[in-house]
């Protein structure tokens, strides 16, 4: 997964929102009253908001599935200064070292868990990672977006440095978006191309909340992550949020 062009990630998302992501994730803590300082960042990337938080005085660990994403994100942290750890593992898999006070992920990293059992394990997982009291945010790609505002369609975007073909099928019989990405990235006077297959699950948003009350989790907010207001029928991505229960 983002093997072949983790160098050109960053271009492609360029218009993604990470400040915004970033002002709401300080005032969910502020409402909670959060004062921990330890901050698991999982399917952290090139590390947008990793850098972030480190900036903001947290300390912070990245796990990420591929290698040159991370390489990227400690490059980037090298070069900003930031004294942040990242290491390479599978989600589904993680072995850690001592809890956290919030566990983050942004960006749909859990919609590429396309098992349900593997989702619930990672549930599970991060409540035992997190300290008691402890915040858990995280983002999902709605069921309307990867259904329909994806589905079938095919996006494709011409830039002078980068240029790339998203050609999308949604399969309605197990909720799984296949979508096959084409790049072009301009190298001097020549352009590299690139070549990717991802897959994404579409949950219902009562299926994922079921999912981290019967792990545990004491449920906060469910939130349109692009509003900020209460979800409804076309949000396209949802921000959840819940904590650990004091023991």
């Amino acid at each position: 997964m983002y093997k072949g062009f983790a160098a050109a990630y960053d271009a492609l998302m360029h218009n993604t929102p990470y400040d915004d992501w970033f002002e709401h994730l300080m005032a969910i803590y502020k409402k909670e009253n959060f004062k921990g300082k330890d901050i698991l960042d999982l399917a952290c990337g090139t590390g947008e908001m990793s850098m972030r938080l480190s900036k903001k005085g947290f300390k912070v660990l990245g796990v990420d599935l591929s290698q040159e994403m991370l390489e990227i994100a400690q490059e980037k942290a090298y070069e900003k200064h930031l004294k942040i750890h990242y290491i390479q593992q599978d989600m589904t898999e993680l072995e850690l070292f001592h809890q956290y006070d919030s566990v983050i992920s942004y960006c749909d990293g859990f919609n590429y868990i396309t098992d349900e059992n593997d989702l619930k394990a990672v549930f599970k997982t991060v409540f035992q990672y997190l300290k008691p009291g402890g915040l858990f945010v995280f983002d999902m790609s709605s069921f309307y977006k990867l259904s329909i505002i994806l589905g079938e369609n095919v996006i494709a975007e011409n830039n002078d440095d980068i240029s790339f073909i998203w050609e999308n099928y949604f399969d309605p019989e197990t909720n799984l978006l296949e979508f096959d990405l084409t790049i072009f990235q301009r190298e001097k006077q020549f352009y590299r191309k690139f070549e990717e297959t991802h897959v994404q699950r579409a949950y219902p948003l009562e299926q994922i909340e079921s999912f981290l009350k019967r792990v545990g989790f004491e449920m906060l907010e469910i939130l349109d992550t692009d509003t900020r207001q209460a979800v409804d029928a076309t949000s396209e991505r949802w921000l959840f949020v819940g904590r650990k229960p004091n023991e």
